[in-house]
């Protein structure tokens, strides 16, 4: 199956299933988000033409940023499950954001990719811990249980990222240079 392939099968599910994902927090925001997000990806994997605007992927991470901060804002999913307008624009922008992310991250310094994942993940982390820990509702379309299972969610998908990326990254950086090694040269 080739990639474009794949991110229709990913998007189309994301799509076709709304009703039981959108149903529960928990699948609305760590599955169909992230498989809309991961399709984009698939479908944007090899392309070149992009480097001309996003010579060092700041644009594509910085999309990536705001589409996922406004995400995490309950109202906005509250608004993607009443109004298909609102709905369009969550495929839109996450797909887009996933479409961006590869050519992104393949022109961004590890340093610059560590800045923008960083806060991403800290972002998640911190939406998750604040959906754990406030005792009211924040999303009228979920119950406070969902919102909690929701959080723990947001924060153990944060460490998988970062962690994700410290592996991918780790052959780039050379690896550990602990002092037997510094000594050895």
């Amino acid at each position: 199956m080739t990639s474009r392939a794949a991110a229709a099968v990913l998007v189309g599910a994301a799509w076709l299933l709304r009703g039981p994902l959108e149903a529960s927090m928990a699948l609305h925001m760590a599955l169909q988000l992230p498989l809309i997000v991961v399709g984009g990806a698939l479908a944007g994997a090899g392309r070149a033409g992009l480097g001309r605007w996003d010579a060092h992927g700041l644009a594509g991470l910085s999309w990536l940023l705001l589409a996922s901060a406004y995400w995490m804002v309950p109202r906005a999913l509250e608004q993607a499950l009443t109004l298909p307008l609102a709905e369009l624009g969550k495929f839109a922008s996450l797909f887009l954001a996933g479409f961006l992310l590869p050519g992104a991250l393949a022109r961004a310094a590890a340093v610059i990719q560590l800045f923008f994942l960083g806060n991403f993940c800290a972002m998640m982390a911190i939406a998750g811990m604040l959906y754990q820990d406030l005792p009211q509702r924040l999303c009228n379309a979920y119950t406070l249980d969902d919102q909690v299972i929701t959080g723990v969610g947001l924060v153990v998908a944060s460490l998988g990222i970062a962690a994700a990326w410290c592996i991918w990254q780790l052959p780039a950086l050379g690896g550990y240079a602990g002092p037997e090694r510094r000594n050895a040269r």
